[in-house]
């Protein structure tokens, strides 16, 4: 239907439930929303001095929080500005957020994973895990959170807890994880054996 060209690499691409908006980010220190009938984005959001690389949208669309390095900003839809940010200690590695935008999950390179509320941008809380989280997932209405770490655990969280209910152990680096909109069912596949 349409392309998009940028100067730089694309890292990561999120499309609302309805299909009507497309986040992606750069590599640079953009990230783009696109409404799914034109090329030309609705809205391009500034990281500064931070790279854009992982973006995820909210069901409606209506928000859009961006992993960059090292700090997690979140958007609304129809305003370039910023609602907040959040800077880590390290690169940001992953980013979710539920389905109605109430609640962000980011795991990042400092060995921690973090969980916001979308008023605020000071963590909920945050876990040390221990060793990278490469990946995140959250619950369609937030509840809990799945995490694949480099030291080949899957973690499972709550939003009400940062001790995780469960973790396993894998045979590799855990490199996708997805839990199911009702929470009930984790999936996770690595990277290497």
């Amino acid at each position: 239907m349409w392309s998009y060209d940028t100067d730089d690499d694309f890292y990561s691409v999120s499309i609302s439930a309805d299909g009507e908006y497309i986040a992606t980010a750069s590599g640079t220190s953009n990230a783009y929303l696109f409404k799914k009938d034109n090329s030309i984005p609705y809205q391009t959001y500034s990281t500064g001095d931070s790279d854009a690389r992982w973006v995820s949208l909210s069901a409606t669309g209506e928000y859009l929080v961006v992993g960059a390095s090292p700090s997690v900003f979140l958007f609304n839809k129809d305003n370039s500005t910023k609602l907040w940010e959040y800077e880590t200690d390290n690169n940001i590695a992953s980013v979710a957020i539920s389905s109605d935008g109430n609640y962000i999950v980011a795991g990042s390179y400092d060995g921690k994973v973090y969980f916001f509320h979308k008023d605020s941008s000071t963590p909920l809380w945050s876990k040390d895990l221990g060793d990278n989280p490469h990946i995140v997932s959250i619950s369609a209405d937030g509840e809990y959170i799945a995490v694949g770490c480099e030291d080949s655990h899957v973690y499972f969280f709550s939003k009400d807890s940062s001790t995780p209910i469960w973790s396993y152990e894998t045979d590799g680096d855990v490199g996708a994880v997805a839990v199911s909109a009702d929470g009930e069912y984790v999936a996770a596949g690595t990277l290497y054996p």
